[in-house]
């Protein structure tokens, strides 16, 4: 089996990719429209993520914070190493893209999640990694509409929103200056 090498920051931007889309998936489909309204990503509401990610059978956390059109990562153990910044592109275009490559989307029943009543969502996606179409689970708030968890084999993510600020500047990786 090839080894996968991959680092957070790419995590995360396959991810965001996800949300986007694939240029090359399958028809739109009508059905996930309104799935895709509460998936989609808001520029105005911040979010910290924690993702669990399982390559090749060894477990890797990470985290992730969005605000203010920035998206900070940072790789396993919260306590060693530097977030990494990287800006956000067009949610409007991010959407766009998600309908070309998301299909079968169904709410599927309700849970309660960490005491917050959701709705409990199935959906196919086509990703970076998977040019067949995956299943995801979504957890979307009743009443606020927020995404809280999203599944699929290997990959969960849980997402957060309060007290949710960028990490300081000292604690963020500066680009290399080129020679």
């Amino acid at each position: 089996m090839k080894t996968l090498q991959t680092n957070f920051a790419l995590v995360s931007a396959a991810t965001l990719a996800l949300m986007m889309g694939s240029q090359s998936a399958f028809a739109e489909d009508p059905g996930c429209t309104r799935y895709l309204e509460l998936t989609a990503k808001k520029p105005d509401r911040p979010y910290r993520v924690n993702q669990t990610i399982v390559i090749d059978g060894a477990k890797q956390q990470n985290e992730a914070v969005y605000i203010d059109g920035t998206i900070y990562t940072k790789q396993g153990d919260s306590k060693a190493g530097k977030w990494i910044a990287t800006q956000v592109p067009d949610f409007k275009e991010a959407i766009e893209m998600a309908k070309k490559t998301t299909s079968k989307c169904a709410m599927s029943g309700t849970e309660l999640l960490g005491g917050v009543p959701t709705q409990v969502w199935t959906s196919y996606a086509v990703t970076p990694f998977e040019p067949k179409p995956v299943q995801w689970k979504s957890w979307i708030g009743v009443a606020d509409g927020r995404v809280y968890r999203q599944a699929s084999e290997g990959f969960d993510q849980r997402y957060f929103y309060d007290n949710v600020a960028a990490p300081p500047p000292s604690e963020v990786a500066q680009p290399r200056k080129r020679k």
